[in-house]
């Protein structure tokens, strides 16, 4: 038990350092925001090109953890707008509950929470995610939303806006990057792999001073009944039909935990932009707040059952 409180004590002390900073007038969370740039458009992106040029295609894209990770996805997201819709909410309302409850604060949280645990061999993992979250889900969400909301114009309409920030997304553009290296088509110089590797390096505890500092000012707010559930099917529902997705494609107990990591964390801060972009901003940050809270709980049981 103490073992586990070692790793997770960090990354929360982290985050409440961030918190305390914006919360006693150290840092304006105006004067994160270029942390919070530099996370999203170097760091992480440095991260991905690191992860998947350093080592060859098949070891970084695994078809197990893809379709694993991917299915208990689309399959919570599918969940997560059923229980709000039964619960009385309209079709944007859905959307962003299936959203909320399958879109993982993966680099924020997820990727330097399981780094400490399992080093480098973490960053594979994180790439992956990022593929299914930036190339299903998100364009998922915004196709169903705005029908929803009816914006009209059909899927195509609804899509292109998505694509085209995709391939303007430094992440994905990292991916790109880094492919001919990973499939052998290109030498990789040292000097660029060691590069990217320091970047890399300063992306965690940066990303989680600017998660702390977000959360000042966030209430609990809305039908608290419905946060309570979508929280319960973030932080539990989720790890546990990611393993069971696993299983049944015949995953080992790394990728197993892994999975089990990664999909337990918060929901990614994304996740209350878009509920302020739909009209919805209490209700986004009270989701935000109580699963970032209760996530302790999640992740402990996480590493003291599945290491």
């Amino acid at each position: 038990m103490l073992e586990v409180f070692n790793i997770t004590a960090p990354i929360f002390l982290i985050i409440g350092l961030g918190w305390a900073a914006v919360r006693g007038g150290v840092f304006r969370f105006e004067e994160l925001r270029g942390a919070a740039k530099f996370v999203m458009k170097i760091g992480l992106p440095a991260l991905v090109f690191f992860a998947i040029a350093g080592k060859p295609f098949r070891e970084v894209f695994n078809v197990v953890y893809l379709l694993g990770y991917g299915g208990a996805t689309l399959a919570l997201f599918a969940l997560g707008a059923l229980v709000v819709r039964l619960r009385g909410g309209d079709g944007t309302l859905s959307a962003l509950g299936g959203f909320s409850v399958s879109f993982s604060n993966t680099g924020f949280i997820g990727y330097p929470l399981l780094a400490m645990v399992i080093g480098e061999a973490a960053a594979p993992y994180f790439a992956m995610n990022v593929l299914v979250e930036n190339m299903f889900l998100i364009p998922l969400f915004f196709l169903l939303a705005d029908s929803a909301g009816g914006q009209g114009g059909g899927c195509l309409k609804t899509l292109l806006p998505v694509a085209k920030n995709l391939l303007k997304n430094p992440i994905i553009l990292a991916q790109f990057a880094a492919l001919p290296f990973a499939l052998g088509w290109l030498p990789l110089p040292a000097a660029l792999l060691k590069t990217s590797s320091v970047l890399a390096a300063g992306a965690a505890p940066v990303a989680l001073f600017v998660i702390g500092g977000s959360l000042v000012g966030l209430k609990l707010g809305g039908k608290l009944a419905d946060i309570l559930i979508l929280t319960l099917l973030k932080l539990a529902v989720f790890p546990l039909l990611t393993v069971l997705f696993l299983l049944l494609l015949g995953a080992g107990r790394d990728m197993l935990f892994a999975g089990a990591l990664l999909s337990c964390v918060p929901m990614a801060s994304m996740v209350a932009i878009v509920h302020s972009q739909y009209g919805h901003e209490q209700r986004g940050a009270a989701i935000m707040l109580l699963t970032t809270v209760l996530s302790f709980a999640s992740i402990s049981l996480v590493l003291l059952f599945g290491r």
